[in-house]
């Protein structure tokens, strides 16, 4: 037992530096030495939680209540916690609601159920509701004897949203008076700023702000929990957020693209190898100048390692997403020479990142769309990590002023301004514009161009990004055989209607029994489509037709690049790949009733910016028929759909 805990006490004492990052990720491949010692589990959760490690702590804490510690309360209040950091209060609420319910009410429950609820408001303004029961689960735990000042200041400061200002001020003294007796720590400290702000001592609140900054030891999570407070409170004094940003020097977080170095075979140079010397020191110094903390980027050759050297070497964490597995990785993208030139230092990045993501197992060697893909998935998990921690993004490259191959360092500029977001560049020099060659579509044949026929032929094989839909009728398999044409003629009629009546309407469509198979356009179509498709199952009375009252349905999506084919046998376009079998794998494993997505999914809809929808965190699952362990996201309408 020693030594499991020992294994868990060994991680580095500064709450956010790489290390820590890099050492909770390789604990966690090691946990079967140390899941049976709770004292380990419970050190190993905490210290995730404060590293801004969200989703291993989720996992952490899910794996151990599932396997070895069912009855074990505080697991079960971090796991929520690290929900409702993701931005999944209502499967966090799910958690503490069982808790209060089944006992008298843990403080601490009681707490993280106020939270709960003020992230709602903070989603939806004009939800008064839920900002009425966050002041009401917060009023509930500071009335616990002995009183604690952590839900008081938020029982204070919700009072204040309310507009019940002398609610506010006397639960704000009250919360003063019990700090003075506190040890001088952060929280302390913090909390002394916020009552500060409620009762209008404004410059007094700044003070105690970098006291409590001061006092920090690089506690990521307590540093930008504390801002996204002081936020709310400056929009709500001020009319704007950043009242207090200068008392939080954050580290910003940085998402890179940038050239990868020449080939030796380059017809005309852009980054060659001689470059790379003055390329690194103004990187460096740009990287110095926006106080880079957080790096997101793929890992090629050239531009994508520097990027990530530089950070590692300023002690910064670097995020690392990879388009396929690293082997087939170093052939497309490392080593270009053939003579390992890069090689040992892309392994040595991938060694000390805080996280490695592989998109999938799809090797597609040279395809752009891989690469475009590859692109809006560091967009997507830099965007879902800097909302996790409220953290600025800003985007950097390395670019030589061209439009270039989709997927390159030019898409990556051209996403970010159309989302209106300033990308800082570092420049290299520009050549004259080429245009990339598409292999796919640059060979002539004689058929005939007005022969539809022909022209879904010559279509096959090139891969386009979609987003993919499983779907199984739970309950069809118990039908009677005389039930069946009332079936198709009921239910898939009403699929049917949906589909042509949907904005959100798949662009392919296929069935077999109770299963089917949508393919969209994009993420956003299928997150409400999805949505749409369960409540029409879940919703209707299907007594009223004939059918089996517990007719319900597993949805599962899933988007990444796939094959467009035409297949001669049906004489329609079709579409395959590996991604459409990870679709596949996810539907068997998701809950009645819901909309199960993949991370890359959930990726890309933040990359989006999808409307109508959230993905809140499910936990890392195993999929169906070994198909490997995955984070799954659950779907849910958004609170205000813009």
């Amino acid at each position: 037992m020693g030594r499991r805990r020992k294994a868990v006490s060994d991680l580095p004492k500064a709450k956010n530096t790489p290390s820590t990052a890099v050492a909770l990720h390789e604990l966690w491949e090691r946990r079967t030495d140390w899941m049976a010692d709770l004292t380990a589990v419970h050190d190993f959760v905490r210290r995730a939680l404060s590293a801004g490690e969200f989703l291993i702590a989720h996992d952490a804490a899910r794996a151990a209540i599932a396997e070895l510690h069912p009855d074990d309360d505080w697991l079960k209040q971090r796991m929520a916690l690290a929900l409702a950091q993701m931005g999944s209060p209502r499967r966090a609420q799910e958690i503490l609601l069982k808790l209060a319910a089944e006992k008298p009410p843990h403080r601490e429950t009681l707490s993280i159920l106020g939270r709960t609820y003020k992230d709602q408001w903070c989603t939806s303004p004009s939800n008064d509701h839920s900002l009425q029961q966050s002041f009401d689960y917060y009023n509930r735990a500071f009335e616990i004897q002995p009183p604690d000042f952590y839900p008081g200041i938020n029982a204070a400061t919700v009072a204040f949203l309310l507009k019940e200002t002398e609610k506010a001020h006397n639960l704000a003294k009250r919360v003063l008076d019990i700090c003075q007796a506190q040890p001088d720590d952060y929280w302390k400290n913090a909390t002394i700023a916020e009552t500060l702000v409620i009762l209008g001592d404004l410059d007094g609140a700044k003070q105690a702000y970098r006291a409590a900054v001061g006092a920090a030891s690089g506690n990521l999570h307590a540093l930008s929990s504390t801002r996204k407070q002081a936020r709310v409170l400056s929009r709500h004094l001020h009319g704007r957020a950043d009242f207090f940003d200068e008392c939080f020097p954050i580290p910003k977080l940085v998402i890179f693209s940038g050239h990868m170095i020449d080939a030796p075979d380059r017809r005309i140079p852009r980054f060659p190898s001689e470059k790379e010397d003055a390329i690194r020191q103004l990187l460096e110094t740009q990287l110095d100048a926006m106080n880079a903390g957080i790096g997101f980027a793929s890992a090629a050759c050239g531009s994508d390692i520097l990027f990530l050297e530089a950070m590692l070497a300023r002690g910064g964490a670097i995020h690392v997403v990879l388009p396929w597995p690293a082997d087939e990785f170093v052939k497309t993208s490392v080593d270009l020479d053939g003579k390992g030139t890069w090689n040992k230092r892309f392994e040595a990045v991938l060694a000390r990142a805080a996280s490695v993501r592989i998109l999938g197992q799809l090797y597609m060697p040279g395809s752009v769309t891989g690469f475009e893909y590859c692109n809006l998935a560091v967009n997507g998990l830099a965007r879902v990590f800097a909302r996790s921690l409220d953290l600025e993004i800003t985007p950097l490259a390395i670019w030589d002023g061209q439009v270039g191959a989709p997927g390159g360092t030019g898409s990556f500029v051209r996403y970010w301004r159309s989302h209106r977001i300033p990308v800082k560049i570092v420049p290299i020099s520009a050549q004259p514009p080429t245009m990339p060659i598409d292999r796919q579509t640059s060979e002539t044949d004689d058929t005939d161009p007005g022969d539809e026929f022909e022209i879904w032929v010559r279509a096959s094989g090139r891969q386009e990004i979609k987003a993919i839909m499983f779907a199984d009728v739970v309950g069809y398999s118990k039908l009677p055989e005389t039930v069946i044409p009332k079936y198709v003629a009921q239910f898939n009629q009403r699929v049917s209607k949906l589909i042509a009546e949907s904005s959100s309407s798949p662009v392919n469509v296929n069935t077999w029994g109770d299963g089917l198979f949508f393919v969209f356009s994009g993420v956003e179509d299928a997150g409400r489509f999805g949505l749409d498709l369960r409540d029409l199952v879940t919703k209707t009375n299907w007594i009223d037709v004939g059918l089996p009252h517990n007719l319900s349905i597993r949805i599962a999506v899933h988007a990444g690049p796939v094959y467009v084919n035409f297949d001669p046998i049906v004489r329609q376009m079709t579409f395959t790949g590996a991604h459409v079998s990870r679709a596949a794998r996810i539907e068997p494993i998701t809950h009645e009733g819901e909309v199960f997505a993949s991370e890359e999914f959930a990726a890309l809809a933040a990359a989006d910016q999808s409307k109508g929808f959230t993905c809140d965190l499910v936990g890392t699952t195993a999929l169906a028929k070994s198909y490997g362990l995955s984070r799954i996201y659950s779907l849910e309408r958004a609170a205000r759909d813009d």
